[in-house]
């Protein structure tokens, strides 16, 4: 197992409540008309579209993380022990998106006002609103067994074919994307429920299934080259920000600096990690912050606006509290349920 892997995760976690923060301290009370007079100036935009941005390295590394740690569990070609590993990941994954999927629609019922039938709840909750990488991941588990067994005897062409179905899928979902546009009759190909999530992450596990099972082969190839990834990463990512800014068209650029950065981060050095230690301790627990950070933020919203109704125009200002208890509400109830002493009651609620 990889040192750094349990830091990568806090790391993770952290960039989801940075992204989720941002977007709600900021689009989100803009579009409810809560902060009308919201307008960044230029600079502004720049540092929050920066930072919003780095969000889009956290699921890649989730994704990344699983399919690594399933391969280390897995038995060489054995179908049915590897599945009753895929039973005990899905227990700790399903429970936890239902339960928590539930209590956002309910929130948002209670709060907002907005309502769902029992069948477009389904829907959503199959889709994978508002936990959208969620679906994937079980998706990745039922099939991770065939996965591991291709991984091993192909090495990393697996990992290729999904790679180039994930280009295939990102340019018939945005037409352009890869410069040209297919016909309109290739939008029936696409599958259902996953056809966006896959366009965005479809390989990532597939790259943690094989990183697991190469490591040996793989990781002095990263070293050789660490410095052109290193270099991509830092290139592809302002080519994306500049797209963001629509200063440029290149929306490639937004799916290639995250795949840069996963090929790099196994070599990365845990002990130059700020406080790795703290990172690593949220890092256990990032599926329950996850579940639980965007409710805190649109609950921590809302309490705002009630009691200071024009707060948001000094957004700059709240963002960082808002940042902090949308980590430190989730952590302390984690905490709290923790002293029950129960474990399956943790693991059932979060994950």
């Amino acid at each position: 197992m990889n040192r750094v892997f349990p830091a990568l995760r806090g790391i993770a976690i952290l960039l989801v409540v940075l992204n989720h923060t941002i977007h709600m301290g900021t689009v989100y009370p803009k579009s409810l008309g809560l902060a009308a007079t919201l307008a960044a100036a230029p600079w502004e935009r720049w540092i929050l579209y920066s930072l919003s941005g780095l969000g889009s390295f956290a699921v890649p590394i989730f994704l990344y993380l699983s399919g690594s740690f399933f391969s280390y569990a897995a038995r060489q070609d054995d179908l049915r022990a590897n599945y009753r590993i895929v039973w005990v990941n899905l227990k700790n994954i399903v429970i936890p998106y239902v339960l928590w999927s539930s209590i956002f629609y309910l929130e948002i019922f209670l709060v907002h006002h907005q309502t769902c039938t029992p069948l477009e709840c389904i829907k959503q909750l199959i889709v994978g609103y508002p936990f959208n990488f969620i679906p994937l991941l079980i998706f990745y588990y039922l099939i991770s067994p065939f996965l591991v067994f291709a991984t091993r005897r192909w090495g990393w062409i697996p990992a290729l074919v999904i790679g180039v179905l994930q280009l295939l899928l990102i340019n018939i979902l945005y037409p352009g994307t890869l410069g040209f546009a297919f016909p309109g009759w290739f939008s029936h190909l696409t599958p259902p429920v996953l056809a966006s999530t896959l366009a965005d992450w479809a390989v990532y596990f597939p790259l943690g299934l094989l990183y697991a099972q190469h490591a040996a082969d793989y990781l002095p190839a990263v070293r050789r080259y660490r410095w052109v990834l290193a270099t991509l990463v830092v290139i592809t990512f302002f080519l994306a920000l500049l797209d963001s800014l629509e200063l440029v068209h290149l929306p490639l650029a937004n799916y290639l600096f995250p795949f840069f950065f996963i090929l790099l981060a196994p070599i990365f050095d845990r002990r130059r990690i700020p406080a790795v230690k703290t990172v690593e301790n949220i890092g256990k627990r990032a599926y329950g912050i996850y579940f639980m950070n965007l409710i805190v933020l649109d609950l921590l919203v809302v309490t705002l606006v009630a009691f200071i109704p024009g707060v948001f125009q000094y957004y700059l200002l709240i963002l960082v509290p808002l940042f902090c208890l949308a980590l430190l509400i989730p952590l302390g109830i984690m905490k709290l349920v923790e002293r029950i002493q129960h474990p399956p009651i943790y693991r059932y609620v979060f994950g």
